[in-house]
């Protein structure tokens, strides 16, 4: 560096100490969170076992309403927290992530062809019951 002043150099320097102090910083977070993580996918793994006992069609409907709530709870948190470098196509791209370390896809799409058939079904009779011709 073909420089007589070291003004240049020590701006430089400075820059470098607070990319390295950004991502330490980073790299705690992210310890953090991943660990955070493995632990909410282990109780959800324990509760899924538990919910063995339970009507799947009626869990996934109450995990539906539950998830929605969380969910939008979630992404405001997240949207109050980045402000404008809030990016709603990432947030679903991390909620299609979550399905998939969750193992949700091909279940949901099981239950709530499940709970469609059940409803056509409760409608079927409703309209045997109500018709007295039959």
């Amino acid at each position: 560096m073909d420089r007589a002043d070291d003004s240049g150099i020590a701006a430089i320097k400075k820059d470098i100490t607070a990319a390295e102090a950004s991502l330490s910083k980073l790299e705690q977070q992210e310890e953090k969170y991943s660990s955070e993580l493995e632990t909410a996918l282990s109780e959800y793994a324990d509760l899924k076992e538990q919910s063995a006992d339970f009507e799947p069609a009626e869990l996934y409907a109450q995990r539906m309403a539950l998830r929605s709530e969380k969910s939008a709870a979630a992404s405001n948190r997240i949207q109050s927290a980045y402000g404008k470098k809030y990016d709603s196509l990432l947030m679903l791209d991390s909620q299609r992530d979550i399905d998939k370390l969750l193992q949700e896809d091909a279940e949901n799409r099981v239950y709530q062809q499940e709970m469609e058939q059940r409803k056509r079904q409760e409608q079927k009779e409703k309209l045997i019951h109500d018709d007295p011709e039959r």
